[in-house]
């Protein structure tokens, strides 16, 4: 009981007080040093004693009362309701309460964690604007198609930037592509004239690059777009124009629209943009640039790709193509077959391989098509033609070469075929009899364009009906396949698998060997692929097989 007695009046502020004891004094001072009020209530809830920091977050707080929610908010509000916890905002600060028991003495511990909170709220946001930008990164890297990249900037910007975006493209013959969106994932695009830009002098700037950074304007301004900017009554009342970094000029320009309700843009807000518009930027100039060399690859390509083959009486034709992967389409292989210009009918003929691969090559294959193009006007003997041919590659100083097989095909007498051909370094052509033996034809000569006053070689074949002749470039007997992938298809394989092909159109024969190339290959990488099949067709003419 004594002992109660004792405990009590020291918690209490008793006796000992009175007498201003020197251990109460310092056990005030001590705690006045903590970093958290304490406030002790009898068990009736009076508030008995408390240090100095509990007048700074309760000021009207006092001993003798029980805390109401007027003077103690919070605290109060636990008292009364028994609460071990609280956490609540009182008198801008975020306090946080729990409750303890020294004897029958309730002892609150109150914090103050407003800084803290401050800092978890600040530290969610930066993670959520990182994983925004690095979402935006992925995304927009995602796709060289500029129209998704196009909308996909503008579906990004909503709702995570603002309630409505508008992304203005530069003027482009006479008009400006633009893509906008008022509701996630809900795009639209479409097209106003050039002219109206002026008309809108923020958009203006950011377009030419003269404004690189942020400006905020009324969405007012962009009434004369014609119908481009979403619905005043969706964006809102503050509007946020930035231009998109290209690699010289700005990719485009976007509009960023928030409502009254939303609010205005404050410094953290501009950053986020910033750095949004320079990923957006650069994966639009990507796209760009890729849909520029795309289109320069397809025009390229179309003026390569081998032409139809001709119609000609007496003269069967058939032909198979396929370029090497992972090069644009373009090839260094290539055949062209056309009318023979004389009256004696039949068809000149070439196929050719040029050294390299991708657009050296391509660049090559049309210097020397179009090489061969216009000596056919004025030469019609293939070795003079291919002596002229490798003087234009020399003085052209590319430091490349190609091999060549040209000639003519004219038809004779009883329906049979006569092919005079020229070579230089080409693999030698095959013959195939009408009893399906494989004849090779070894032409010679050298490569065409690596030497000034090269030797080229020349030989004849006589062709009977139905009988054909196969030209063919390395990049068959040279596919690599078979079981383990390595091993060459080779020319005797060829002449096998050509030998089984007596009696079929030439359309059929070369289909087939391209197939059979493709089986040994399996999917594998290869070279340019190349045939062409010429076939004496007596009182007919008939073409088959088309590029691969």
């Amino acid at each position: 009981m004594t002992h109660t007695r004792a405990r009590s009046r020291a918690v209490h502020g008793g006796d000992g007080e009175k007498r201003g004891r020197p251990g109460r004094k310092l056990s005030q001072v001590l705690f006045d040093l903590v970093d958290q009020a304490v406030v002790v209530c009898d068990p009736s809830g009076v508030v008995r004693w408390c240090n100095r920091l509990t007048g700074v977050y309760f000021p009207g707080l006092r001993p003798g009362k029980v805390p109401d929610l007027a003077v103690a908010g919070p605290l109060g509000q636990a008292v009364v309701s028994s609460a071990a916890r609280f956490d609540a905002e009182f008198l801008g600060r975020r306090l946080a309460g729990r409750r303890s028991t020294v004897g029958d003495c309730p002892v609150w511990l109150i914090r103050d964690e407003t800084e803290v909170r401050r800092c978890e709220v600040e530290l969610r946001a930066e993670r959520s604007r990182t994983a925004f930008l690095s979402e935006a990164g992925r995304r927009l890297g995602a796709s060289l198609h500029h129209g998704r990249t196009a909308r996909g900037v503008v579906e990004l910007a909503v709702p995570a930037l603002a309630d409505a975006a508008l992304l203005v493209l530069p003027p482009r013959a006479g008009h400006a592509d633009w893509y906008r969106c008022a509701a996630p994932g809900a795009a639209e695009s479409g097209a106003l004239p050039a002219s109206s830009l002026e008309r809108v002098p923020p958009l203006r700037r950011a377009l030419s690059g003269l404004w690189p950074w942020p400006a905020v304007c009324p969405p007012g301004q962009f009434a004369a777009l014609r119908g481009a900017p979403p619905d005043p009554g969706k964006g809102g009342g503050e509007s946020l124009v930035t231009a998109l970094p290209g690699s010289e000029a700005p990719a485009g320009a976007l509009v960023l629209f928030r409502s009254a309700e939303a609010g205005g843009w404050n410094a953290e807000d501009a950053a986020v943009v910033g750095d949004f518009a320079f990923r957006a930027g650069m994966a639009l100039s990507t796209a760009a640039l890729y849909a520029q060399q795309a289109h320069t690859a397809d025009v390229l390509q179309a003026g390569l790709d081998p032409a139809p083959l001709p119609d000609v009486p007496g003269v069967r034709l058939g032909a198979a193509y396929r370029p090497a992967p992972g090069e644009l389409g373009f090839g260094g292989d290539f055949y062209q077959v056309e009318p023979a210009r004389d009256d004696g009918g039949g068809v000149e003929f070439v196929l050719g391989d040029v050294c390299g691969k991708g657009v050296e090559a391509a660049v090559l294959t049309g210097h020397v098509r179009q090489s061969l193009r216009t000596l056919a006007l004025v030469e019609s003997r293939p070795l003079r033609v291919l002596d002229v041919l490798n003087q234009s590659l020399l003085e052209a100083d590319s430091g490349r070469f190609a091999s060549l097989v040209i000639g003519t095909a004219r038809p004779g007498s009883g329906g049979a075929l006569d092919v005079v051909l020229a070579g230089g370094g080409h693999p030698p052509p095959l013959v195939l009899r009408r009893g399906g033996a494989v004849e090779a034809v070894d032409v010679g000569g050298m490569l065409v364009g690596a030497l000034p006053g090269p030797e080229f070689g020349q030989a004849g074949v006589h062709l009977a009906p139905e009988e054909l002749i196969l030209l063919y470039s390395d990049g068959v007997t040279e596919a690599r396949g078979g079981p383990e992938g390595a091993e060459e298809y080779g020319a005797e394989r060829l002449a096998h698998d050509l030998e089984v092909c007596a009696g079929m159109p030439a359309g059929a024969v070369a289909e087939r060997v391209d197939m059979r190339v493709a089986h040994w290959l399996a999917g594998r990488a290869h070279d340019d692929i190349a045939v062409l099949v010429l076939q004496a067709s007596p009182g007919s003419s008939g073409t088959a097989g088309a590029p691969r």
